[in-house]
């Protein structure tokens, strides 16, 4: 029959007769309904009829819709029906329930809680899978600045009986006090003299240890005696006031029930670098050098599986909720009353604890973890053994150690350290202003998250480089950097003509972000410099420093001058190192550097020099008697 039809009338035919196909098959696709085979046989036999009956030998071919639709639309709507399916049902299903319209839209209002994705029971893992084997512990017991070892020292026969940390000798320093079951390295910097234990590793330590900290050599900051737990006795006690199901777990149930996830944690104090911030007026804190901060991996469950495990619904609502973690320590009260809280006041020793918002610890996101192990093996007990808070990307202050109770609560906690600790208070406030007028009180200026740092670990305080030897060549700088929040580092620069102009260092990055593109940890990175800028102009020996400085996500870089505050916390201005050009014993020139200041009772660092005093940002000059 087509055969017979001209172009143009072919081209018209088919445009006229596609367009009503597709309305008629889209309508019957909508309607979900498909024609009685018996009725389209019948159509079909007419349409047949007609189209016969027509002078096609003499007379274009004229089809009219109805013919077109009964010949050719079945055939759409089959390949329709088969593709469109479940949209037929769910239309059908609309159409044939119309008349309760009201019901249905009532049953869908009860069935709108958010979907909740399948759950296949595993957790992320960036463990020995990303980064090879967990460093291990290199310990080495004290010895005096003879290089004399001391009674019970481990020597190298022994050194094959060693399984974990715990199977070395107490450090005889600390006898006559409540940790003198605890082995501790001898390399670990003392801060706060026997006890409490304070400590930071030496920063050439870290250095080369670089990404991973051995336990051995990580930061530890005690605020009292380390409490004598067991695993087998300790209990881990969920309730509150907001608990739907009050729980307490034993250390085997914590770790078997629940699905295990682990990954690396940078943990810094927020005092790190305090010592530099002490040298321009004294804070309320000890000295902390350059070297609070360390980083491990850390194994253990999610804090979010636990609170579903006792009834929360992790897609509920959050407002005005919140986690509070009480640790087992007995600490002395901060505060010397009974605080501001009358149903909950604080006796003359209270706990070490703090909160979160519990959309905080029900965020996949920011995976909060309740740790018992880092770097493969069961917490060290100044680490909070058996377990501890971890909280990526927060203050080590906010993250409980040897953790006892677990609340959900309608207000943050009362704790005694979740207030008079870890504040960030303006420069203007002092102790007796603090006090007076409530500011411990004010937790707008709670320190959380970590703030941006870098710092730098190679050269080392007071190494030489020979000028003669090295002239021509390049000397690599190194150092660290990390951020807050999982806020990924996002360049390091240099400078040796105090911040004029900038060079990019180059940046090792061995940390897997998490499935949500966070960060946790720091980095390391790495600078060529030419030993010919480090050359003076002028007479004086004091021309050039090397500044450091570390820009993340958020781009905001480091500040250039430090901010004086009571507590001395949250210091991350440039990191400065002097360049002295000096003369050796053997006459040679060399080039000595000098970092601001050395941690604890140290000596050295050109910060401790009244004419080298820097002037705090915020807070104006400091006078000498000041």
């Amino acid at each position: 029959t087509h055969s017979s039809v001209t172009t143009e009338q072919e081209r018209l035919y088919h445009k006229k007769t596609t367009q009503q196909t597709y309305c008629l098959g889209g309508l019957i696709v909508w309607l979900g309904e498909i024609p009685d085979q018996e009725e389209h046989n019948k159509q079909k036999d007419n349409a047949h009829d007609r189209i016969m009956s027509q002078q096609i030998e003499s007379t274009p071919l004229q089809l009219d819709p109805t013919t077109v639709a009964v010949l050719i639309v079945p055939f759409i709507c089959s390949v329709a029906y088969v593709h469109f399916r479940e949209l037929v049902a769910q239309l059908s299903a609309k159409s044939q329930d119309a008349a309760d319209k009201t019901t249905k839209a009532i049953v869908v209002e009860k069935e709108v809680p958010s979907k909740k994705p399948e759950d296949d029971g595993t957790r992320s893992v960036r463990a020995q899978n990303f980064y090879g084997s967990y460093p291990k512990n290199t310990m080495r017991p004290w010895k005096n600045s003879r290089n004399e070892g001391r009674e019970g020292d481990v020597v190298d026969h022994d050194k094959s009986a060693i399984k974990s940390f715990m199977d070395y000798p107490p450090d005889h320093r600390d006898v006559g006090t409540p940790d003198e079951w605890i082995p501790r390295d001898g390399r670990l910097v003392r801060l706060t003299g026997k006890h409490p234990f304070n400590c930071e590793p030496p920063v050439p330590e870290l250095d080369k240890t670089g990404f991973l900290t051995p336990g051995n050599l990580h930061i530890i900051r005690n605020h009292g005696a380390v409490p004598k737990l067991s695993w087998e006795t300790h209990k881990l006690h969920i309730g509150g006031g907001l608990c739907p199901k009050k729980t307490v777990l034993s250390m085997d149930e914590l770790t078997t029930i629940f699905p295990i996830t682990e990954f690396p944690v940078t943990i810094s104090c927020c005092g790190n670098r305090r010592k530099e911030i002490n040298m321009i007026k004294q804070t309320i804190g000890f000295n902390w050098g350059n070297g609070a901060c360390g980083n491990m991996i850390y194994k253990g469950v999610l804090l979010r599986d636990l609170l579903q495990h006792v009834g929360i619904d992790i897609y509920g609502d959050v407002t005005g909720k919140y986690v509070e973690f009480i640790g087992t320590d007995d600490l002395g009260n901060k505060c010397g009353g009974p605080g501001p809280f009358p149903d909950e006041p604080w006796g003359e020793k209270v706990k070490y604890g703090t909160s979160l918002p519990l959309a905080k610890c029900l965020d996949a996101a920011d995976e909060v973890m309740i740790a018992f192990q880092a770097n493969g093996e069961r917490l060290h007990p100044d680490r909070g053994y058996p377990i501890r808070l971890v909280i990526p990307g927060y203050i080590g202050g906010r993250m409980i150690k040897w953790l006892a109770k677990i609340n959900i609560l309608s207000h943050e906690s009362h704790s005694c350290y979740h207030y008079w600790d870890n504040k960030y208070l303006p420069p203007q406030v002092t102790a007796e202003i603090a006090a007076k007028d409530g500011w411990w009180y004010k937790q707008e200026y709670i320190i959380n998250e970590l703030s941006l740092n870098s710092l730098i670990t190679k050269p080392s305080h007071n190494e030489t480089l020979d000028l003669k030897s090295n002239l021509g060549k390049t000397y690599e700088i190194r150092g660290y950097a990390h951020s807050g929040g999982g806020r990924e580092v996002t360049r390091v620069e240099i400078s040796t003509d105090q911040g004029a102009t900038w060079n990019l260092a180059t940046l090792n990055r061995q940390e897997v972000a998490n499935p949500y593109g966070k960060y946790w940890c720091w980095l390391w990175w790495k600078y060529d410099l030419d030993v010919a800028d480090l050359i003076m102009v002028g007479d004086s020996d004091n021309g050039k420093e090397i500044w450091c400085r570390a820009w993340d996500t958020s781009n905001s870089p480091q500040p250039e001058k430090p901010v004086w505050t009571l507590m001395g916390q949250s210091s991350n201005h440039i990191f400065r190192v002097k360049v002295h050009k000096e003369q050796n014993g053997a006459g040679d020139v060399v080039f000595r550097f000098e970092y601001p200041t050395q941690p604890g009772q140290q000596s050295g660092g050109w910060a401790t020099r009244t004419a080298d005093k820097v002037k705090s940002a915020g807070y104006g000059p400091i006078s000498f008697d000041e």
